[in-house]
């Protein structure tokens, strides 16, 4: 672990040994996670990430072009298993 302060301003100072990740200019998106740490992420290398993953799925003919409808049917299916409901009639 690395102590740095906050300094005037509430900056903070980056140490060396963590500079390497880091250009300057760079965009950062600062949070704070559960357990009170300040997470810092490069936004550009989110960007990245994002459009190697994006039309991963597009081409599915099973999923619905509507995330929020592919969810949705994935949870009322869970919903019919929890509540012993099967989607064949009886014969």
């Amino acid at each position: 672990m690395i102590h740095v302060q906050v300094e005037e301003g509430y900056r903070l100072t980056v140490p060396k040994k963590l500079r390497g990740k880091l250009r300057i200019g760079d965009k950062m998106l600062v949070n704070v996670d559960r357990s009170g740490r300040i997470v810092l992420l490069s936004e550009e290398r989110i960007r990245a990430t994002l459009k190697r993953t994006a039309g991963l799925w597009h081409a599915r003919k099973d999923l619905p072009a509507d995330g929020v409808k592919y969810v949705n049917r994935l949870r009322r299916g869970q919903r019919l298993k929890r509540s012993g409901v099967t989607r064949h009639a009886a014969r």
